[in-house]
């Protein structure tokens, strides 16, 4: 009877843990419009840290940004039908492809009872525009810093995406 507690438990902790990745997710499939964007991630993002509102419970590793950028852009691509790619620099200007160069600003992650909330701000710079987007990551229960950016970036790498779809 524990063994049947405890895997009820720990599966419902996970279903409720992905809840704002899998509304990421659905929003992405209905993403379809005929652009490509290439991503490329300022390296000076590195050096960001974490700022703790509230107590968090653990601690948990940095991750690499760069890999979980990369891997946010990549998954975003799958699960949209537009042509979104990772760049390591940006490349010759082109009509047909959007260049934007993301840096993170900000990392807030706020502990409250039994959730988390992550915010990443982010800035997207274009050659002639600057976009301000937060992604950000609601957790029910635990979560890790690796998985919280990974689903951050990934949240704002689609609100980008969004708003450069939707322009004529």
């Amino acid at each position: 009877m524990k063994s049947i507690f405890v895997s009820l438990l720990f599966s419902g902790s996970v279903l409720l843990g992905c809840a704002s990745h899998k509304r990421v997710n659905k929003l992405a499939s209905e993403l379809d419009c005929n652009k490509t964007i290439h991503f490329v991630f300022d390296r000076e993002s590195k050096f960001a840290k974490v700022e703790y509102l509230g107590s968090p419970s653990g601690d948990s590793p940095y991750p690499d940004y760069v890999k979980s950028f990369r891997a946010s852009v990549e998954e975003l691509d799958r699960d949209s039908k537009m042509k979104l790619r990772y760049k390591d620099a940006l490349g010759f200007p082109s009509d047909s492809i959007t260049q934007v160069t993301v840096k993170i600003e900000r990392i807030v992650w706020g502990f409250k009872s039994s959730s988390a909330l992550m915010e990443v701000e982010l800035s997207y710079k274009m050659t002639d525009r600057k976009f301000n987007i937060i992604g950000n990551n609601k957790v029910y229960m635990s979560g890790t810093k690796k998985g919280n950016i990974f689903k951050c970036f990934k949240h704002g790498n689609y609100v980008f995406s969004s708003i450069i779809c939707d322009e004529k």
